[in-house]
């Protein structure tokens, strides 16, 4: 089996090495979703350097109170390699002196890491802000040549709560900042080459359930997942990754993703799995109940701006106040812990696996439906940033539809990109399988395309140059050379593979 090895990160790796070694003091903030890798990314950074790894303080904040804190933190200093570091582990009883040994710690050059930083907006924690401001503004201004401190965070709203509200005791101080973001697809066709996962149908699961979550695929790894054939994966991924007792999954989402929820959200993150792409009246329609006090679009908001676990999407040429937006669960992980792997795995309880997989494996190809279609999308946008691509992008919101009165009226196409500067459309069909292009499915995509150009406001795209592609994971050389006869482009995954 080949060996696991860091992969990607090539950027943000030079961003950071840039900041440890820019010879003055530095207070960086590294924001991801949890598990993308924040802590790996900085522990690789560290073992790059000898000097840096010895300077390196590290501790996971614990979500409890100052006493617990306090006596977490003097334990990482208790274990550090310096004895002057240990000395200071014992005046170490609360924020105040906690605050106190982080900035003699900088002061002799150390570089601190505080992770889960988020945890200190907690009324219990907060204090801690206000004393570490006062270590930081003496920090800034004493001209330092070496030594910083890292704060770590997976909640966009909260971290910026802590450093970007005005009101907080931080806002301002920070010197840097990193978002780490997904594994793009260049990154994962690495992964899939060094681990040979060669087939497009088995990127599209693993992306369906990991997108680009580093420590997923890691955990995919070590259950031997990768060395599994292409007919038995998504089974084998669903039980051994989530079924089993021991599944390194099975908890991930209700511990990670949905501890910070209750009620409502959760009822809407449940509908939106088994309903993605509903709009907004289908969704007060569903959910929405007389005795809540707090309407249902305040928390469809808060999911959307606060959390980031929606995603509130507008068809191309419309703006934010577009009655046609549509809603998607953010997260490919959480989407299909709750529309695949959770009944499946509450079923496994009562049931034989074999009878739980037999429907989640049909849920699943419904989701990978969707994922494909978002996959497509991003590889439209990645593949454009990265200049590698036949088409320049000049509008990013790939996707169109409407809502008319009369449902005959409707027009749904999957992906409508522009490159403006050279009077190009492309209107793309995304299909799970190739042999879904079929003739109703074609003819149906040219009534859409044209309905689309009909309008006052499309008619200046009726003298641009168009495209009309279709996209499957794989196609069959027989299958493409019949579609291309017709006049459509085709492009797979094996397609996008050799661009990056």
């Amino acid at each position: 089996m080949p060996n696991w090895s860091f992969y990607g990160r090539t950027e943000p790796l030079a961003e950071l090495r840039r900041i440890v070694e820019a010879g003055r003091w530095f207070f960086c903030r590294i924001e991801g979703r949890r598990r993308i890798g924040k802590t790996t990314l900085l522990g690789h950074l560290a073992r790059s350097s000898d000097d840096l790894s010895s300077r390196l303080i590290y501790m996971q904040t614990p979500d409890s109170d100052e006493r617990d804190v306090a006596a977490t933190f003097r334990r990482s200093l208790s274990e550090a390699d310096h004895e002057a570091v240990r000395n200071l582990a014992g005046k170490v009883v609360d924020f105040s002196t906690m605050a106190a040994a982080i900035s003699q710690l900088c002061r002799a050059g150390m570089v601190v890491v505080l992770d889960e930083f988020q945890y200190f907006t907690r009324a219990a924690l907060s204090p801690f802000n206000s004393f570490l401001q006062a270590e930081v503004d003496k920090l800034r201004s004493a001209g330092l040549d070496r030594g910083g401190l890292f704060v770590l965070g997976s909640l966009h709203s909260e971290m910026s709560a802590l450093l970007e509200d005005k009101a907080a005791p931080l806002y301002g101080r920070i010197t840097a900042q990193l978002k780490l973001d997904h594994w793009d697809f260049q990154d994962l066709m690495n992964v899939f080459r060094s681990q040979e996962v060669r087939t497009p149908t088995q990127w599209l699961t693993l992306w369906t359930f990991f997108e680009g979550v580093p420590k997923f695929y890691h955990d995919a790894f070590e259950q031997h997942l990768f060395e599994v054939p292409e007919a038995e994966f998504a089974r084998e991924l669903l039980t051994r990754m989530f079924l089993r007792g021991s599944s390194p999954l099975s908890e991930e989402a209700d511990t990670w993703f949905l501890r910070e929820l209750r009620g409502r959200s959760v009822s809407i993150l449940h509908y939106l799995a088994e309903h993605p792409g509903c709009n907004h009246a289908e969704l007060v329609s569903a959910l929405n109940d007389a005795h809540d006090r707090t309407p249902l679009g305040t928390h469809i908001t808060r999911l959307v701006n606060g959390y980031g676990m929606v995603d509130k999407l507008q068809p191309v040429f419309s703006d934010s106040k577009s009655r046609n937006a549509r809603y998607y669960i953010t997260d490919n992980f959480l989407n299909a812990w709750l529309a695949v792997a959770k009944p499946a795995r509450e079923a496994v309880r009562l049931k034989p696996v074999e009878k739980a997989l037999t429907p989640a494996l049909r849920r699943l190809e419904a989701l990978e439906g969707f994922a494909f279609e978002k996959l497509i999308r991003c590889l439209h946008a990645e593949i454009s940033r990265k200049g590698k691509g036949d088409f320049e992008l000049s509008e990013l919101r790939l996707g169109y539809w409407n809502r008319p009165r009369d449902s005959a009226n409707s027009i749904e196409i999957d992906l409508v990109a522009l490159d403006e500067p050279n009077k190009r459309i492309r209107f793309g069909s995304c299909k799970r399988t190739a042999s879904s292009h079929d003739g109703g499915s074609l003819a149906k995509f040219e009534r859409h395309v044209e309905a689309f150009l009909l309008p006052r406001e499309n008619r200046q795209l009726q003298g641009w140059q168009r495209e009309k592609v279709l996209f499957s994971p794989e196609f069959g050389e027989t299958e493409r050379k019949a579609l291309t006869q017709r006049g459509y482009i085709c492009k797979d995954l094996y397609d996008y593979s050799k661009l990056v």
